[in-house]
């Protein structure tokens, strides 16, 4: 499908955002996501292996700091084992969901965890992460996965239906991602969000050489904070947009998009009809440009939303 035609599908032109989809692509379970400028981009579901062993990291990260805060009490010599062992499970409930909160806004939808399975949380509807969002996901993490585990591992040997039932509660959490439509447990259904394999974004080379021949890349003149409201996919979806075929059907869609770009950076500068595709292409050069400085001094920005936890958590 060309890229005006996919414009065309997600309501770009009458600025209506399409319901998200998800559609299997080389047998992957694919999110697309409809962000509020209209242009899809799709983001690939992370997998039940790597959401569990992501979450197998971070429950050993807390388990060990809740050992070491023990430890570092000096409780573990002056009470018995059920105590010591009761008050461990209260440091891990206590440790556990405000570690998944700050690594999450911090950063940037990942723990630990998420970042070396390179998998990352987001916002179903194309928002921004909130706030709201990150934590009422992990509240409802406590109930899913942390309260069954307290209970696997502190229920006495003389009653098997707690631990029992716990051990089928965690089967139930581990594979309902695998029936919801994306791939979702149940705090994501609540908050709205979803889990996806952290994307390698690639930009083409030869249109960005093609386009640093282009004037009016001289004529349009973008500051920091308004090339700071990007990442590198909609660069992408951009770049698509501007290979397409240019015709009738195509160049109301590129003004619509090249609308759109401008009232979210508040580019204040008339822009005539015919100069919206230069503009277009002049934000391409220098958006890549400044993504590419980004990524030379260690600041890779995946999306627009790179900087929205931070923001929302100051």
């Amino acid at each position: 499908m060309k890229a005006g035609e996919a414009a065309a599908k997600s309501g770009i032109v009458k600025g209506k955002r399409k319901p998200r989809t998800q559609r299997k692509a080389g047998g992957r379970r694919v999110l697309t996501i409809v962000p509020p400028e209209g242009v899809p981009f799709d983001l690939r579901l992370a997998s039940l292996f790597a959401r569990t062993g992501a979450q197998i990291i971070d429950i050993i990260i807390t388990v060990v700091s809740s050992l070491l805060l023990l430890l570092a009490l000096g409780l573990t010599g002056s009470v018995d084992f059920d105590t010591a062992q009761a008050i461990a499970s209260l440091i891990f409930l206590f440790i556990g969901t405000p570690y998944y909160i700050i690594a999450e806004l911090l950063s940037n939808g990942r723990t630990p965890g998420k970042r070396m399975l390179g998998i990352r949380v987001v916002a179903v509807d194309g928002g921004g992460l909130s706030v709201h969002r990150i934590v009422v996901r992990n509240l409802m993490k406590e109930i899913e996965i942390f309260t069954p585990i307290l209970l696997l591992f502190s229920s006495s040997a003389d009653n098997l239906l707690i631990p029992l039932m716990a051990i089928l509660w965690l089967i139930v959490v581990i594979i309902f991602p695998a029936v919801t439509r994306h791939s979702q447990r149940i705090g994501d259904l609540i908050a709205g969000t979803a889990v996806i394999a952290k994307p390698s974004a690639a930009l083409l080379p030869d249109l960005a050489s093609q386009s640093a021949t282009i004037p009016s890349a001289e004529r349009f003149v973008f500051t920091p904070a308004q090339m700071d409201l990007y990442g590198a996919y909609e660069l992408q979806v951009l770049e698509q947009l501007l290979r397409g075929e240019r015709n009738d059907v195509n160049r109301p869609r590129l003004s619509d998009v090249a609308m759109r770009i401008r009232r979210k950076i508040g580019y204040e500068e008339t822009v005539a009809p015919h100069e919206e595709e230069e503009f277009l292409q002049a934000f391409y050069i220098a958006q890549r440009g400044y993504l590419e400085q980004k990524k030379l001094f260690g600041d890779a920005r995946a999306d627009k939303y790179h900087d929205a936890q931070h923001s929302d958590a100051s």
